[in-house]
């Protein structure tokens, strides 16, 4: 009556970035008008992102183009947490967002990084 009604296309997209929504919250990241957010990094853009998730262990050896960006040449000296997990989030465009995220909140991470990467390869969840 009032307005157009939404088709069932438009249903499931809005239906989806809700639960993105509710599992990036989850294991620490923000995501905001289709991008995902932090205070001191660059905006990434979901269409297209990619997540991957190392322990603070695996990530100690690797210095991120963020943390290069961010701190110089002093990102040589920074120490990783090793009592943390690091979402790193690659967009297509380049992108890229380091979050720490507590080593508690795993299972939220994987089931984040499972959501994202699955949309970035066309594998979708049914309910």
């Amino acid at each position: 009556m009032f307005g157009s009604k939404k088709t069932d296309e438009e249903k499931a997209a809005a239906k989806r970035n809700r639960q993105l929504v509710a599992a990036s919250a989850a294991a620490g990241v923000t995501m905001f008008g289709g991008k995902f957010k932090s205070p001191t990094q660059m905006d990434v853009p979901v269409e297209g992102a990619k997540v991957t998730i190392e322990k603070g262990e695996e990530a100690k050896a690797r210095i991120t183009a963020t943390r290069v960006a961010l701190t110089g040449i002093f990102a040589l000296f920074l120490k990783k947490d090793m009592n943390q997990l690091f979402i790193t989030i690659e967009g297509a465009g380049g992108e890229v967002l380091v979050q720490p995220v507590a080593a508690r909140k795993e299972a939220q991470a994987r089931v984040f990084a499972t959501m994202v990467n699955g949309e970035a390869t066309g594998i979708s969840k049914t309910e």
